[in-house]
């Protein structure tokens, strides 16, 4: 599939999953596009936890139970390390994962899964330990995310984007395109 057919096919998968597995071969190509990705300073701050069946989801399901989660065959976690950015220097944490899971959901198009970003539950400090109890993540890691991956149990649904004429400027902001 063409590079610019995957960006447009990705989307944020909300709905069920089909129970079919996903290779462990598939995960590892996924999570390795997601280490690829840009980061500040080169501090290489991401840590993946691979999640290739139901038995860890379940127990994080107890946790925060997302809709998400709820079905999907198989997961990502994200982790930064937060002892590698020094705390007098620009922290790089939010834009490193966020660079790796874009990565990360557009190799799932690309292999033929959908995905979607599960942050949210994660934001609540609380939630966020709990569930890195589950995953036995040592304490100077920080979860940002998991990333369910799987077949869609049919058509997922799409939030619509604006036109591009409405999102982009040439030389100065404005509304109108240039001749």
């Amino acid at each position: 599939m063409d590079f610019f057919e995957i960006v447009k096919q990705r989307y944020s998968h909300k709905e069920k999953f089909l129970a079919d597995f996903v290779p462990l071969e598939d995960l590892e190509k996924i999570a390795e596009v997601g280490l690829l990705a840009p980061n500040g300073v080169n501090r290489q701050l991401i840590h993946l936890i691979i999640l290739p069946n139901r038995d860890v989801l379940d127990l994080l399901c107890k946790v925060s139970p997302t809709s998400g989660l709820e079905t999907a065959p198989a997961a990502i976690a994200i982790l930064t390390d937060t002892t590698i950015t020094p705390t007098d220097r620009v922290n790089f944490e939010k834009e490193d994962y966020s660079a790796a899971l874009g990565n990360m959901s557009l190799a799932a198009v690309a292999l033929g899964y959908v995905s979607v970003w599960l942050d949210s539950p994660y934001f609540d400090p609380q939630k966020e330990q709990q569930a890195k109890e589950v995953l036995q993540v040592p304490e100077k890691y920080k979860l940002w995310a998991v990333m369910p991956i799987g077949k869609p149990d049919g058509e997922g649904s799409r939030r619509e984007k604006l036109p591009f004429s409405q999102r982009v400027s040439y030389n100065v902001f404005s509304m109108e395109r240039p001749e």
